[in-house]
């Protein structure tokens, strides 16, 4: 009985200590299996056919939830809300607020901060293009109206672009002179380098505010964040519709004073360069050195590297890591991820929009929740 007894139970340790082995095996392999200080979901362009993109949000959202992310402490949003109400922002961005509180339900919807885009009239849900402190990095937001897309179509875009820079430069040497070494993320809708689009001036001027960040990334930890380009084959030399660029890389940045094929100079990157991640649909070709998939980005901070993430419904799709030029002080770490303390364009506006619409998709968004559970259980989801 004793010899029996000890087999058993040798059995069970056995047992035990293989499979605690599996599941440490399984824990490392995630890729959130290490503790961050900061959490942050990227995307863009919700372009598609009615709900469809934000849809995707939802759908890929809880895959990142499912595979360990924590709830984030920002969703930053590189612009266009819309396809079949061509302007209308607003009803895109409450859809992004109820689909985030479908997957993270004690989530703050406020947590989502929308970045205006070229099919983007300015509603009251964007806030002003300008630097603002997130407590363990800080944040500039471009909108549109500040580095317009087809640049070129108006003599007066220079100068806009140029004052954006110049406003980009003050508020950098302000941190570096100060001695302020967080991260910085830069996020617009267009992005900075040379495609096929900059043959017709589409973000002809993007060298002022390149140089400006460039110089500024000697010293500082800055990522730059866009979208705008998943609706052709611009992005297929650098990666198509999930792409990353890292300091050392080289860049091609379009020439001001020229358009066309091979008007652009050769720049070495001091910052991390990637898209958002596109939820809509993406027509960048997918060729052996592109892809095209439907993505959402995370951003996750550490003392002494930077982890990028795409994540697409089929779960975990590439990682990147940066090292940081300034390893994060425990006071820096320490700090509680804030809310921007700045009113948004119209507050008052806002809240009826809000009032009114977000009822109303919260009851649909629960609907297509019920339903896609539903085909899930039966093999269509």
């Amino acid at each position: 009985m004793k010899k029996a007894t000890i087999k058993l139970l040798s059995f069970i340790i056995c047992g035990a200590i293989l499979f605690s082995g599996m599941f440490g095996a399984y824990a490392a392999d995630s890729a959130f299996s290490q503790e961050a200080y900061t959490n942050l979901v990227t995307f863009s362009d919700c372009q598609h056919i009615g709900p469809v993109a934000y849809n995707n949000f939802g759908r890929i959202l809880r895959v990142m939830k499912n595979d360990g992310m924590p709830e984030p402490d920002a969703l930053l949003v590189g612009g266009d809300y819309s396809l079949l109400l061509n302007d209308y922002a607003t009803l895109g961005a409450i859809q992004l607020r109820e689909h985030y509180a479908s997957v993270y339900e004690d989530g703050d919807k406020d947590d989502i901060i929308c970045v205006q885009g070229n099919h983007d009239m300015k509603i009251a849900a964007f806030y002003p293009t300008g630097m603002y402190d997130m407590g363990t990095y800080c944040l500039y937001i471009i909108n549109e109206d500040d580095y317009p897309w087809r640049q070129g179509s108006d003599p007066a875009n220079e100068e806009i672009v140029k004052s954006t820079a110049a406003a980009i430069e003050k508020s950098l040497n302000e941190m570096i002179d100060s001695g302020d070494r967080r991260p910085v993320i830069l996020i617009t809708h267009v992005p900075l380098h040379f495609t096929k689009r900059s043959s017709y001036g589409d973000d002809l001027y993007s060298s002022y505010i390149f140089n400006v960040i460039n110089k500024a990334a000697q010293t500082l930890d800055i990522i730059f964040l866009f979208g705008h380009n998943h609706s052709g084959d611009y992005d297929d030399y650098i990666g198509g519709s999930v792409n990353f660029m890292a300091p050392g890389d080289t860049v091609l940045i379009p020439t001001p004073d020229k358009r066309g094929e091979g008007c652009y100079t050769e720049e070495t990157l001091n910052f991390t360069y990637t898209n958002c991640g596109y939820i809509g649909f993406d027509l960048n070709h997918n060729t052996d050195t592109s892809v095209n998939v439907i993505t959402l980005g995370a951003i996750r901070f550490f003392s002494d590297k930077l982890v990028f993430l795409k994540y697409s419904k089929d779960g975990l799709f590439r990682t990147d890591t940066v090292e940081r030029k300034n390893i994060a002080s425990a006071e820096d770490m320490g700090k509680t991820p804030t809310h921007i303390i700045s009113q948004r364009n119209d507050e008052e506006f806002w809240a009826k929009e809000k009032s009114f619409l977000e009822p109303v998709i919260s009851f649909i968004v629960r609907l297509f929740n019920l339903f896609y559970s539903f085909a899930s259980s039966i093999g269509l989801g």
